[in-house]
């Protein structure tokens, strides 16, 4: 008999609308230049793990951004905003540290909504696949509006 393997599911890391990678405002994520993904415009101010896995980066200057690697070699980066690199003043906050294991829906970032608004900045948060690692029938999935830790966004095997 045989099994059919179930798939895995990498979830929203924030509440919000979704949007393709490829609607991005931004040539660097829009022509995939970085890899594939999504993004999500955040409802609020927190940007939570969407899998388990290792912290790989972490923007230490700025802290808009981070990655993850999750076991089979799948490799993200969560990036909120565009241009938040140029960033002066501390808007975010990045909760964990390089090579920290982190679980799924574990908090990564907070940041002040508001301020980053008055600074001129978009909260659009976009997660990039920069390596599928090992896996198998990688889907990304989306929906109107994403939950925080509940919307499948990618499938693999």
């Amino acid at each position: 008999m045989f099994f059919k393997k179930k798939d895995k599911a990498i979830k929203a890391y924030a509440n919000g609308k979704m949007i393709p990678i490829t609607q991005v405002e931004d040539q660097v994520f829009s022509q995939k230049i970085m890899g594939d993904g999504l993004a999500i415009f955040p409802d609020d101010n927190k940007i939570y793990a969407p899998c388990d896995g290792q912290i790989s980066a972490v923007f230490e200057q700025t802290q808009h951004a981070v990655g993850i690697t999750l076991k089979n070699g799948i490799e993200l980066i969560l990036h909120v905003g565009l241009d938040t690199v140029n960033l002066t003043e501390p808007v975010f906050q990045t909760v964990v540290k390089m090579n920290e294991q982190v679980k799924q829906g574990q908090l990564l970032i907070m940041y002040e909504k508001e301020r980053l608004k008055e600074l001129g900045y978009t909260d659009v948060t976009m997660c990039v696949i920069i390596n599928e690692g090992e896996s198998k029938n990688l889907e990304i999935h989306l929906t109107e509006h994403a939950v925080a830790n509940e919307t499948d966004i990618i499938t693999y095997r």
